[in-house]
């Protein structure tokens, strides 16, 4: 999956995951694997997968891209009321084109993820489940206004108000549609908002043992 980002996005993603990997290396310490016995290793790196997965699902530790995104997009699934079972989406949800009512302007980054198949289905039906009544009546609108260019970026409210006739419909229908790109930015932001925390709670720490003079 590509996710169409905001200019600087990957630079502050760089830096988050960057900082999350080398607290990944402190923390799997604890699962020590050198001058043990094979055995004892393979249950130790075991025990560290298991532990890693579990931080990842609960944003303990976002080490990676996918885990970022992934803890991202689950939060913003939650906060819209959407983390539920939802009827599968048609053929047409799944189309590589724009879906009527999305626009693409104002995202020149690009970010790559891999994401759970289940989670990436959810998205995909709760986002045309929550949206088809729109993009219907944008087809609709579509086919009524062929000579009419649609704005390419979201306006504004005070550039809302200025519309009149079919491009005010367009507008009012638009704002209906929620593309599965608004939820992977919105996931996005999510994750990087946990990352920057725990980036900061981390060097916190750092600090407090430098301090720590009393050993």
């Amino acid at each position: 999956m590509t996710i169409a980002a905001e200019y600087g996005v990957r630079a502050r993603l760089r830096e988050v995951v960057d900082a999350e990997k080398s607290r990944a290396r402190v923390l799997s310490s604890a699962w020590r694997t050198y001058g043990v016995p094979r055995a004892e290793a393979a249950s130790a790196r075991a025990g560290w997968r298991k532990e890693r997965q579990r931080l990842h699902a609960e944003g303990q530790l976002l080490d990676t891209v996918d885990a970022l995104v992934e803890f991202g997009v689950r939060e913003e699934l939650r906060a819209r009321g959407w983390d539920r079972q939802w009827p599968a989406a048609p053929e047409e949800a799944w189309d590589q084109g724009r879906w009527p009512g999305s626009r693409d302007g104002g995202f020149p980054d690009r970010v790559s993820a891999r994401l759970d198949g289940i989670l990436a289905d959810q998205v995909v039906a709760a986002c045309w489940a929550t949206s088809r009544e729109a993009v219907e009546a944008l087809r609709r609108w579509r086919d009524a206004n062929p000579g009419i260019t649609a704005p390419r970026v979201r306006l504004d409210e005070a550039g809302r108000e200025r519309l009149v006739g079919p491009l005010a419909e367009y507008e009012r229908l638009s704002a209906l549609v929620t593309t599965t790109g608004e939820i992977w930015r919105s996931g996005l932001a999510r994750g990087l908002g946990r990352g920057a925390v725990l980036v900061r709670e981390s060097a916190g720490g750092f600090a407090d043992q430098a301090g720590d003079t009393t050993g």
